[in-house]
């Protein structure tokens, strides 16, 4: 993907599109716990579908595709259901059935995670097997060794991020109404040090969902209160005022070098720098912890 596309992304792409709200909506009721609490009208991929951004699905290794849901006004909130089935087709032929429950715990949108191993490159379909009305969504799976992002399994880049006493020319260092707290060390100091690292990379002063503030706010609540982890929250662009010129900022060195053609991206890695979870695009805070899990 190149530069120009890779940053159109960023701002703007299917999960901007499913996700768009205004932050201040509440969530009060929670997912019904009804399958049918209200009338369902589209699927949502909150990923890169591979058709509109480039694929970053891979076959042979478990992936997560998360997906929200729309009726016919605005995205499904208060009355999501609480589950949903669904079957991944190729060709026709059913490859994964799957139950899958919404996600909610510290967000606005709820949202449906489907972890799947799919076998090979190519388009597949998702379908709603309790909702024959609601159109497929297909997706592209792509061929091994052409998707850059870092998988599960590569190693944190050494590289140095912006902290409060060195910026590094990124301004703001953190975008959030509140600066957060996790600007205190650089990358390249914790990568090494034998101990787990948590890397957020999501700019919630400047995206156009209601999630990269929330997801900020939780990997800050959860796992910056631990002792035994260090944590890092890096911003998408190195200069953001640039937006007012109608012109596109320059992305950080960490954005380019994970390759990420989408935020907010998380990345848990152990003590020795390797990758062993990553969570695209949306989160909460159960998801969150369930990835912290895989450090034990």
């Amino acid at each position: 993907m190149s530069a120009l596309s890779r940053r159109t992304f960023l701002i703007g792409s299917a999960t901007g599109s499913a996700l768009l709200a205004a932050c201040g909506r509440s969530t009060s009721s929670g997912p019904s716990q009804s399958t049918s609490a209200t009338a369902l009208a589209f699927l949502v991929p909150a990923f890169p579908d591979g058709f509109s951004q480039a694929a970053t699905l891979v076959p042979g290794v478990e992936q997560r595709l998360p997906f929200v849901l729309r009726d016919q006004i605005d995205v499904v909130r208060d009355n999501a259901p609480a589950r949903l089935a669904m079957a991944i087709q190729r060709a026709g032929e059913t490859i994964h059935e799957a139950t899958i429950e919404a996600y909610s715990d510290g967000i606005f949108t709820p949202y449906y995670p489907l972890m799947v191993t799919l076998p090979e490159p190519g388009q597949y379909e998702a379908v709603l097997t309790d909702h024959p009305d609601v159109a497929p969504v297909s997706f592209l799976v792509a061929e091994p060794g052409t998707v850059t992002i870092a998988q599960v399994g590569d190693p944190l880049p050494n590289l140095d991020t912006p902290t409060v006493d060195a910026p590094r020319g990124v301004n703001p260092i953190c975008t959030r109404a509140l600066p957060c707290s996790l600007h205190d060390k650089s990358l390249r100091e914790v990568v090494s040090n034998g101990r787990p690292t948590v890397l957020l990379i999501a700019t919630p002063g400047f995206c156009q969902t209601d999630i990269c503030g929330p997801v900020v706010d939780l990997v800050q609540d959860v796992a910056g209160a631990r002792s035994d982890l260090d944590v890092i929250h890096a911003e998408v662009y190195v200069d953001p005022s640039v937006f007012t010129t109608g012109a596109f900022p320059e992305v950080t060195p960490i954005v380019s070098a994970l390759s990420l053609p989408y935020e907010p991206a998380l990345f848990v890695a152990d003590g020795d720098g390797i990758i062993v979870a990553r969570v695209d695009t949306t989160f909460d805070r159960r998801e969150l912890a369930d990835a912290l899990t895989r450090l034990s």
